[in-house]
């Protein structure tokens, strides 16, 4: 039988088996100290009781304390865990986030060279095309000069001869 006096009575002791007890604003006594919460380790021991009667309040505040301090850890294991798996995604991340960039920019740069290099064949083609007119005109102007001094040649001889005794028909000069 548990009860609950204010803390303004004194402790009264009786002449019975009852002691009291006074701990915080109310007073609380219990009849007997049981043998069988001697034996509370854990709060899942509390459960197991039928009451509370009898129980140590300090005993209570030590083992929810305990289990806090459990649960806390566990909490903040987890956290840490939880923590460097972010780390190692945030790492992840950070190369994918580099992959759009990286296409862009050897998309861009080969696009850059291929330009480059049709402008520089292009150049390379105008300037061996002035060579080779240079080359042309060069050639023109060797065969023009020859010609000329063939015709010279041929109209010397027709003002020198004019011999036609040993002049052919047109046809048969080719064969």
């Amino acid at each position: 039988m548990l009860r609950v006096l204010p803390a303004s009575f004194k402790s009264i002791s009786t002449g019975s088996a009852f002691r009291a007890c006074q701990l915080s604003p109310l007073t609380v006594y219990s009849p007997l100290r049981s043998s069988q919460h001697t034996d509370i380790r854990s709060l899942e021991d509390l459960t197991k009781l039928k009451s509370l009667e009898g129980v140590d309040p300090e005993l209570i505040r030590k083992l929810i304390n305990e289990r806090t301090v459990e649960l806390n850890v566990q909490n903040e294991l987890e956290m840490l865990k939880n923590l460097n798996k972010q780390e190692k995604l945030s790492q992840e991340v950070s190369l994918k986030r580099f992959v759009r960039p990286l296409w862009v920019f050897f998309l861009m740069s080969s696009t850059v060279y291929l330009i480059l290099h049709y402008i520089w064949w292009k150049l390379e083609v105008v300037e061996k095309e002035k060579e080779l007119q240079s080359y042309v005109e060069s050639l023109e102007t060797e065969l023009d000069q020859t010609l000329k001094s063939q015709n010279q040649n041929v109209s010397s001889l027709k003002n020198n001869g004019h011999n036609k005794t040993n002049e052919k028909p047109w046809y048969r000069r080719w064969f």
